[in-house]
Formats: structure tokens, sequence, C-alpha cells
């Protein structure tokens, strides 16, 4: 991520590779106020404005996705396939990247039904982890 940050005319910033630095040390996804924490492990005087705008020049770049959370706040993930999609786990939040989707039909359906015409989509999907669904550990 950090070459792509600078091949695209960004700085190579203390602040920068902090947030980058917490981005991986997250549990596959991680919300600002978490990689403010976790970055300023690596750079302490790490503020929230540079978090921010880290995200939304990776989010620019395609090198992250905005997850939406079902409590109204979003994480941010990395992004590791063009057109991927994640699954999120609801007891432990791991989340994890999946590859294609097959929603032509329903594309084509909505589309039929109130005229528009689709250009891009996110999959999400909520569930429990195998950790999560392992003997011993209670269903949720």
């Amino acid at each position: 991520m950090l070459a792509a940050l600078t091949r695209a005319g960004y700085s190579n910033t203390r602040a920068r590779r902090s947030v980058l630095e917490a981005l991986f040390e997250a549990n596959g996804q991680a919300s600002p106020s978490e990689l403010l924490v976790l970055g300023r492990a690596h750079h302490p005087a790490l503020g929230i404005v540079t978090v921010y705008r880290t995200l939304e020049v990776l989010s620019e770049l395609g090198l992250v996705r905005r997850l939406h959370q079902d409590d109204g706040c979003h994480t941010y993930a990395p992004v590791q396939h063009h057109h991927g999609h994640y699954v999120i786990c609801v007891r432990c939040h791991r989340t994890i990247e999946f590859e294609g989707c097959d929603i032509g039909a329903v594309i084509a359906s909505v589309e039929a039904q109130t005229g528009f015409k689709v250009r891009e989509h996110w999959l999400e999907m909520f569930g429990l982890c195998p950790d999560c669904l392992a003997p011993g550990r209670d269903a949720a």
C-alpha cells in the first residue's frame, strides 16, 4: 500500500505509515478510532484527522473499502481483490474478503423495477466465523 501511495504522488510520512501498520494489525478491519489507538503505538503524535485523511486517500486509490456496521458506524478493510466483498463475524468482528458474486439477476430486477442503471454495488454478509462456531462457544 505504501508503494501505491508514493506512486500516486503522496508523501511517505511517519503518520501515514503508522495508519498503514495499524490497518494490517487490525483483525481484517478497524474503525478510525481503533486505527488511531493502534497507530499511536508506532507514532504517538498521530491525530484522528490524519487517520481520516489517510483512509480517504486509500479509499480513493482503491486500497481500502469502507464497511458498514449494523450500529451505523463504519470500519475500513484492506482490498485484496479488484471486485471483492466481505463476510463479517457478528461476534468477534473478524472480516474476510471473498471474490466474486453472481447478482446479475438481482441487478436486472432492480433496474427493471426502478428505471435506474446500476453502475456499482457492494455486498456484505454477516454471520459467525469458524472460531466462533467452534464447539464450546455459545451460538448467537
